[in-house]
């Protein structure tokens, strides 16, 4: 009876062991999901996709690294990750602003279209 008291828990603790898995914890990781997160929050689609693509993949790179006990890999794969969150929230801020720059010139030039149209209309 004994036995197959302390054979029931052992099983039990082994079960619990395994129903949990490891996640990463560290530093970098976690600052790479903030930054993913927030750059998701972007409209990223038109200017830096390709590079939230890129944050995402090293993000899950890390973390499948940390969970093989590969911490340095999965620390510089993190990193990564949050270089490359950073480059797609820039290139999104770059694109937009490039674009309301754009809009913002061709007004002003109807708008200089508009001032000498009328003016030779006066005169």
């Amino acid at each position: 009876m004994k036995i197959a008291l302390t054979s029931l828990v052992l099983m039990t603790g082994a079960l619990a062991a395994c129903a949990v898995a490891p996640t990463p914890q560290s530093r970098s990781y976690v600052e790479g999901q903030v930054a993913v997160t927030n750059a998701e929050k972007m409209p990223v689609n038109t200017y830096g996709n390709q590079e939230l693509t890129v944050a995402r993949q090293r993000l899950e790179a890390s973390r499948i690294a940390s969970q093989n006990g590969q911490a340095d890999l999965a620390e510089m794969l993190a990193i990564e990750s949050i270089v490359s969150s950073d480059l797609a929230v820039a290139k999104t801020k770059a694109g937009v602003t490039a674009a309301t720059n754009l809009q913002l010139q061709n007004q002003s030039n109807a708008m200089q279209q508009e001032m000498l149209r009328n003016n030779k209309v006066s005169k």
